[in-house]
């Protein structure tokens, strides 16, 4: 019986097997669609039309013939096919319509890209999204944005890239520091000036990757320089034409705003000029009102958004392509002036072994800034091996500051340290030039090259002043014991120089792998004078007062030397390299007086690996090992800098530092769902790190710095960044976790103070448009930041914040749109600071349209509409908590108008 029952078991497993185990083979043949020409080596991919899983992929025969078995006969695939000068095609495929276990493409016609009309091109989203080994490549006609819309507002669309209010971009969870127009810089340090004055419809690829220097990019020797890069590639018929935009409103309060950019591009020619006036925060017409993005340091065109400011702004571009492109010229000028005058008052507590001391200011401030900036560049490549690139730059600025404070310092007990009142003003000009030379060498054998780069840095700057200051000290009875003053008139005049020469050599081994060689040579000499006049002593300027002058004259030599192997194997890029560096250091401070004279031996290890399975998924990881010497302002410090209340001490005897790097990356496109994916690890620890030792004099609150070298503890420190993004349903979404953190050690009173900090955030952007309806988005970021004190760990600084940045658009009555956004900012008390921080500004504008495509808007607009724009930052740093209100600018009303105009040339097919 047993027997029985188990035969019809088996019998209906196997009948079961037959009917639903089925497998099948999708076949066909690849063809020119008009030559009737059979494509071999086509690329042939199989994906799960569900979720774009690449189920496996394949190359055409010599026949244009492909083929998968043993597919899944129930099951949804897409078919995508690729072949050099050829549109990329998409073909769904449902396995249930396969007929004796056979689908059967039959012909797949494939068309040149160059005889692809308009009305026949059909968009595949399967290649909305590609990685091409560092590079991902977004086709912008893939993502909708509102007519008129810019690049900015394009970017937003993308997944895997982020835009802040301030025009701030961060692609891959790192920040973009270079926008380029095909290929080329586009007025250099200031990206917005691209994404928010270009338009959105003129682009036909947005490409993002890891920009080396040339150097990097020709040899492979990776020197360490990678800037995070967006190269936007303008579609060939809008690359004739002029176009641009004028805008200009007055308001309440005497505010106004006036701007205008004009582009006129012509193939390989591509010239723009552009001019701003406003005192509403634009420093220049890409700057929002503060943290311009691309210029990290804090230069003197830049606002803030401190004080109330007044701004004018100007400059040109012109860059060109000609004997079939072995020539190529790029220039840029740029002007600025900035005047801004405001207020601000900071509040800070400085942690102590035992105790805090808690510090109170006010001060008024007025800053004067007028700078130029120019660059050009020159390549001339002779021949196809042969490319010579000669790069100049130059900048001038002049700066007018003065300042008034009073100040004051009180212990624990609330009982007075000290009291100040002081005022300053200075007039600083500075001056720099740099001029690079290469020339980049491929020889007779494949792989061979030679490369040469010589770059020349010129700087002089002066400056004078007066600097005065009046300081009351307090005993812990809270009575005036002393006092002091000091009167100085300071002068500066620097000079810097530097001139360094690489010289570059690869050497192919085999196919796969490859030599490289490298040598540096470099030299740096400064000459700095920088004195201080007591003019309480009455001696005026006869007498140099050594305590707070320093005149320093120094010279570096360094010889550089290194070798490392380049292997390629398909899919596979490793890199391996190590540089060694000996550098001689001459000081001669005349002030102090010391001759010093260190020598310094560094290492620079590197390794990398990079890993593509497919084109549309990336692995990398790369190790790298560098010394940090003691800069000559550790070894001496200025004692320019001194004043009654800070004292830096000089040590002779700082060693350097090595930090181990690690970092990890890795993305990855589903095309048919417009989804980008990937995260990025880091991680360093820096042993002997160089600590600033703090000694804080509890009864005069005065205090004395000095940098050391820490033995037995490392800093330390760590990222990672996860990032999402894709479309759903028409709205679009991207999201990136992040946290951060490490360990940094510094001495108070003797004491090691370790600070552990960390942060964790979630950063977030959804939003749908519907062209001429609407368009509705909400960025949000938010994050809890950990700060521990091993001096005293029992006072608490974390603390929870966040920004909502909602916005909104209408469209109604044919000609009427109407905008609004806002930014709601939270932080959290802390046990230093015992009040929640909120401010909500929001800011709206009705537009009414005019003449042909609405190219004129008049506009109505209110800035700040709830008047809640205070001026408010919070910051940590080791034992020092501070917080700081100041001036800025608040609600106004304001009318004007926009005129976006353009007249593309057409083109002949």
């Amino acid at each position: 019986m047993l027997k029985k029952y188990l035969g019809s078991v088996l019998l209906t497993l196997f009948l079961m097997n037959c009917a639903y185990g089925q497998k099948t083979t999708i076949t066909g043949i690849v063809m020119d669609s008009s030559a009737n020409v059979r494509l071999s080596n086509a690329s042939v991919v199989l994906l799960q039309a569900k979720d774009s899983f690449i189920v496996a992929d394949t190359r055409a025969d010599k026949e244009g013939r492909f083929s998968f078995q043993n597919m899944n006969d129930t099951a949804r695939y897409v078919l995508f096919f690729s072949y050099p000068k050829y549109t990329d095609y998409a073909h769904r495929v449902s396995m249930q319509e396969a007929k004796n276990n056979l689908f059967n493409l039959n012909r797949v016609n494939m068309i040149l890209k160059e005889k692809l009309l308009r009305e026949v091109l059909v968009k595949s989203r399967a290649s909305a999204i590609k990685i091409k080994g560092d590079t991902t490549e977004y086709t912008a006609d893939s993502f909708k944005v509102q007519p008129n819309a810019t690049v900015e507002d394009l970017l937003k669309q993308l997944p895997g890239l982020q835009v802040d209010q301030y025009g701030n971009i961060t692609a891959q969870g790192q920040k973009v520091k270079k926008v380029l127009v095909d290929g080329e810089e586009f007025f250099g340090d200031d990206p917005t000036l691209v994404t928010r004055n270009l338009r959105a419809d003129m682009i036909d690829k947005v490409q993002v990757y890891d920009k080396k220097s040339d150097a990097a990019a020709f040899t492979g020797i990776d020197d360490g320089i990678k800037d995070k890069t967006i190269n936007l590639k303008i579609k060939e018929d809008k690359n004739h034409g002029v176009f641009g935009k004028i805008e200009a409103g007055g308001g309440t309060d005497q505010h106004y705003n006036v701007q205008g950019m004009v582009n006129a591009f012509k193939g390989k020619r591509k010239m723009s000029v552009y001019g701003t006036t406003s005192d509403i925060g634009r420093v220049g017409l890409g700057s929002a009102d503060k943290q311009k993005l691309g210029d990290d340091d804090r230069s003197s065109s830049n606002y803030d958004g401190k004080g109330l400011p007044r701004a004018l702004s100007g400059g040109a571009h012109y860059d060109k392509k000609w004997n079939q492109d072995k020539e190529s010229v790029n220039g840029n000028y740029k002007y600025n002036f900035m005047n801004v005058e405001g207020d601000e008052s900071t509040i800070s507590q400085n942690n102590l072994p035992s105790g805090f001391i808690r510090s109170e200011s006010s001060s008024h401030f007025q800053s004067r800034n007028e700078n130029h900036r120019a660059n050009a560049k020159y390549i001339h490549k002779f021949d196809t091996t042969s490319t010579v690139t000669v790069y100049a730059d130059g900048y001038t600025g002049d700066s007018k500051n003065a300042s008034s404070a009073l100040s004051e310092s009180r212990r624990a007990d609330d009982s007075r340290i000290n009291t100040t009142e002081s005022s300053s003003n200075s007039d600083y000009k500075i001056k720099t030039s740099n001029i690079n030379l290469s020339w980049e060498k491929k020889l007779k054998k494949y792989g061979r090259t030679l490369s040469f780069y010589f770059n020349n840095s010129f700087t002089d700057d002066q400056a004078d002043g007066l600097s005065r200051s009046e300081t009351r000290f307090y005993n812990t009875s809270d009575v005036q014991d002393s006092s002091g003053g000091l009167n100085l008139h300071r002068q500066m005049n620097n000079t810097w120089r530097g001139n360094n020469l690489t010289v570059n050599y690869t050497e192919p081994l085999s196919q796969k792998l490859s030599l490289l060689l490298n040598y540096k040579l470099g030299n740096n000499e400064s000459d700095e004078d920088r004195r201080s006049y007591n003019l309480a002593t009455g001696t005026g300027q006869t007498k140099v007062d050594s305590l707070f002058s320093t005149k320093l004259n120094s010279t570096e030599w360094s010889n550089q030397g290194g070798a490392g192997i380049n292997y390629t194997y398909r899919k596979l890029i490793i890199r391996a390299n190590n540089n060694v560096r000996f550098i001689h250091l001459d000081i001669d401070n005349f002030y102090q007086p010391v001759a010093l004279k260190r020598n310094f031996v560094n290492w620079t290890p590197t390794a990398s690996l990079r890993y593509s399975p497919t084109q549309l998924k990336n692995y990398y990881f790369e190790y790298s090992g560098s010394n940090t010497n003691p800069d000559k302002t550790q070894l001496l410090p200025y004692r320019y800098n001194n004043s009654q209340l800070v004292t830096y001490l000089s040590n002779t005897d700082l060693n350097s530092s090595f930090t181990h790097s690690v970092k990890s990356n890795y993305n990855q496109v589903k095309n048919m769902g417009q989804t980008y994916m990937g995260a990025n690890v880091s991680a360093s620890i820096t042993s002997h790190p160089i600590i600033i030792a703090s000694v804080l004099d509890p009864s005069s609150g005065a205090y004395t710095y000095r940098y050391e070298n820490l033995t037995g503890n490392n800093n330390s420190d760590y990222s990672v960044n996860v990032y999402y993004g894709r479309q759903i349903k028409g709205w679009y979404l991207n999201w990136g976790l992040a946290t951060n953190g490490g360990a940094m050690y510094s001495k108070m009173n003797s004491a090691l103070n370790r600070l552990n900090y960390s942060t964790y955030s979630l950063s977030l952007y959804t939003g749908k448009e519907k062209t001429k309806k609407y368009g509705v988005g909400l960025y949000v970021t938010g994050g809890y930041t950990l700060n521990k004190s091993s001096l005293q760990p029992e006072i608490r600084n974390n603390y929870f914040s966040y920004n909502l940045y909602p916005s909104a658009a209408v469209y109604f009555l044919k000609k009427l749109e109407l905008h609004t956004d806002g930014n709601y900012f939270w932080q959290q008390k802390t046990q230093t600071f015992g009040q929640n921080f909120d401010r909500f500004i929001w800011n709206a504008w009705l537009g009414y349209n005019l003449l042909k495509n609405d190219q004129l808007t008049i506009k109505v607009s209110c800035n700040d509409i709830l008047n809640q724009n205070n001026g408010y930052s919070r910051t940590a740093n080791n034992t020092l908590f501070t917080e700081n209100r100041y001036t800025t600018i608040r609600r106004f009303f304001m009318i004007g108008a926009t005129w976006s105009f353009t007249k593309f040339n057409n083109l002949k097919q």
